[in-house]
């Protein structure tokens, strides 16, 4: 999936968004590339930007496509893995990006 975020190369670079802490879900971002280099060539996402900032993530500039996903810990491991965004998570991204179009 966050291979999407870039089809020339395939890498990517995740972020967090919102944590997921004791069982509540959380939320991961992934953008093109290595965020640590820059645009790569890649247009600035300037309502990703507002979008991201406005839900907790870090407050960057951010270029060419973003993939936001769930994030939860396996009962089993312990571990972070992606899934889903459940239907209150995709509720406030639509809520939050309503509020992000009108002001720009």
């Amino acid at each position: 999936m966050w291979q999407d975020t870039d089809p020339d190369h395939g890498t990517h670079s995740g972020f967090t968004i919102q944590r997921d802490l004791w069982g509540s879900a959380g939320m991961r971002g992934y953008v093109g590339g290595d965020i640590s280099l820059g645009a790569n060539g890649r247009p600035p996402n300037h309502l990703a930007g507002s979008l991201i900032t406005a839900l907790g993530g870090p407050d960057r500039n951010w270029f060419g496509d973003v993939i936001i996903c769930g994030s939860r810990t396996a009962p089993d491991s312990g571990e972070r893995e992606l899934c889903g965004l459940t239907e209150a998570q995709e509720r406030l991204i639509s809520h939050v990006l309503s509020g992000v179009r009108a002001e720009a």
